[in-house]
């Protein structure tokens, strides 16, 4: 029977609208943040609109991506009555730049998760900034004779800052999934908040006003580290997303007391457009510090995860083979159990009673102690033993048979570590009196 292709989804209006109205936000609250400039902002946040758009995007939709970047462009150039020549040159500079960018990252392992994710958003935004600035300051060097390297710094680090507030934002939330709430701790989850809230009042606080009048100089730049720590926090309670939400919340306030003059970065400035670099430069060491603290939290989260789904097939598959399995170091005479263990031992018995020789031998026939002894014994010194009958005392007076299948297992010196095998119940399962 023919079956229906998958279809393939293009970019439609109503998408392509919505990154051509984030890109126009984004863009007129850069320029407002900027203030007045000659030549080049120190703050672009549609950097990070542009590259998280074409990772986000497939290729066939970037030059519809960039069709809707130009005209949001012209919308913000119209209505700051700035020169629409500069705008069309300046948006075909940077979405030519991050689709580039983005093209080279994705030649490598591109992923929108874990390490991977990381290494892709620094290696678009370094490659989006530097592109971006050599076509830049290229043109203001041959256009007003501006300074080629100095303008190129300034535009490539706001491209590069943009990027890292930006791209994970998008990144996060565009795999958002409900939660229930079971799945998260109400203790984290408050204390989460809390944190929130005293991010923003505490930022508002450090950053509002003459630093040096409030705290002095000193205690006002060790105060700036607070509100990392409160980033990084929110990011372990609440995970990436929200600590990507944190870390764009910090950079609003930051940018914004920094750009009217206040706060600790323009105690050393001479202008406060060095100030505003001063605090790319802070927000780009908040967001790297989120990144990879959420980078590394979902990677153990995903590890234990696996783990956790590997280790209910295997206690699947023993169950459904009437069977348990154990481990035993044959240093310490330890014993851990996989499976159903009640099933084995009886109702009420579970691994924790079951930990070491003599407490397992406790629960066998008198007369199998010795046998089920020598048979371990004997696999640790590595001798090929037979598989052993064993007739298992169950709490209310009954006795089950199994059989234990085992082998020695060697180390790198060729003496046994562990013993491991599995304790199969006989089907039907015997049940005698004792």
């Amino acid at each position: 029977m023919a079956t229906t292709p998958t279809p393939r989804f293009k970019l439609g209006l109503t998408s392509a609208l919505l990154w051509a109205t984030l890109y126009f936000v984004s863009g007129y609250i850069s320029h407002q943040l900027n203030g007045p400039v000659e030549l080049t902002g120190y703050i672009w946040l549609p950097a990070g609109v542009t590259v998280g758009a074409y990772m986000l995007r497939p290729m066939r939709d970037w030059l519809a991506l960039g069709c809707a970047f130009l005209v949001a462009q012209l919308v913000l150039a119209g209505i700051e009555h700035s020169n629409y020549l500069n705008a069309v040159l300046f948006t075909i500079n940077e979405v030519g730049a991050a689709a580039l960018a983005v093209w080279l990252a994705c030649r490598t392992r591109f992923s929108l998760e874990g390490l991977y994710f990381l290494r892709s958003v620094i290696l678009a935004g370094l490659l989006a900034g530097v592109f971006a600035a050599l076509g830049g300051a290229a043109w203001y060097a041959i256009l007003d004779g501006a300074p080629l390297l100095g303008v190129g710094f300034v535009w490539a680090a706001s491209d590069f800052v943009g990027v890292l507030l930006v791209v994970p934002v998008l990144a996060s939330w565009s795999r958002f999934r409900a939660h229930r709430s079971g799945d998260q701790g109400w203790f984290d989850l408050v204390l989460g908040v809390v944190s929130f809230l005293l991010l923003a009042a505490g930022t508002t606080l450090i950053f509002d006003g003459d630093s040096s009048d409030k705290f002095g100089m000193g205690v006002g730049f060790a105060l700036t580290y607070i509100p990392l720590f409160l980033t990084v926090v929110i990011t372990v309670l609440l995970g990436g997303r929200s600590g990507s939400l944190a870390v764009l919340i910090l950079a609003l306030i930051v940018i914004l007391e920094t750009a009217q003059g206040e706060g600790p970065f323009p105690l050393l400035a001479g202008h406060h457009g060095h100030s505003l670099l001063e605090a790319q430069l802070y927000l780009a060491i908040a967001s790297l510090l989120v990144l990879t603290v959420s980078t590394l939290k979902t990677t153990r989260e995903r590890v234990h995860e696996r783990v956790a789904v590997l280790q209910n097939n295997m206690e699947c598959a023993l169950a459904s083979a009437g069977q348990i399995a154990y481990v035993l170091d044959a240093v310490s005479g330890s014993i851990d159990w996989s499976g159903d263990v009640q099933r084995v031992f009886g109702v009420g018995v579970d691994a924790t009673q079951l930990t070491s020789v003599s407490q397992v031998l406790e629960r066998l026939h008198p007369d199998d102690r010795e046998m089920l002894r020598t048979h371990w014994r004997a696999e640790m010194a590595g001798e090929n033993r037979n598989v052993v009958t064993l007739r298992i005392m169950l709490p209310d007076g009954g006795t089950r048979v199994v059989r234990d299948r085992g082998a020695p297992l060697l180390d790198w010196n060729v003496n046994v570590a562990v013993v491991a095998g599995v304790w199969q119940l006989e089907y039907p399962p015997a049940q005698v009196a004792g």
